[in-house]
């Protein structure tokens, strides 16, 4: 048997998912954005990071434990203000060395017109 376990810390959802499912020592985070009325990316990746810390925290970890996150962006052209903001959450963190592994797509639209980021993860809890 398998053993799930939603994780939600009172991230807003607007459809058919969970914010974070755990199993056994993996935490599986949905895609998280930024709040309604950000235009800014380097805000909006750390809005979107921050959501993902709350989950990981309302399983029992922290930001150390995520080991993997896949960016996506609606313009390849803010990767450099991505890149910025996310090295900045995580060194702010305590994260300076180990980063999570990542992969960066860039997109032709993202599930609310405003976004410019959406940001999935994986934990090791």
């Amino acid at each position: 048997m398998v053993d799930i376990e939603k994780i939600n810390p009172g991230t807003p959802v607007v459809g058919p998912y969970s914010p974070g499912i755990k199993n056994r020592n993996l935490l599986f985070i949905s895609g998280q954005g930024p709040a309604q009325g950000t235009t800014d990316i380097k805000e909006q990746t750390s809005t979107a990071l921050e959501n993902i810390k709350k989950i990981v925290e309302a399983a029992g970890g922290k930001v150390s434990n995520i080991v993997n996150t896949t960016v996506f962006l609606r313009d390849i052209n803010d990767f450099g203000k991505m890149n910025k903001s996310y090295k900045k959450f995580f060194n702010d963190n305590g994260v300076t060395e180990t980063y999570p592994a990542r992969a960066t797509i860039e997109v032709s639209n993202l599930p609310v017109a405003s976004m410019l980021v959406e940001i999935s993860a994986i934990a090791a809890l």
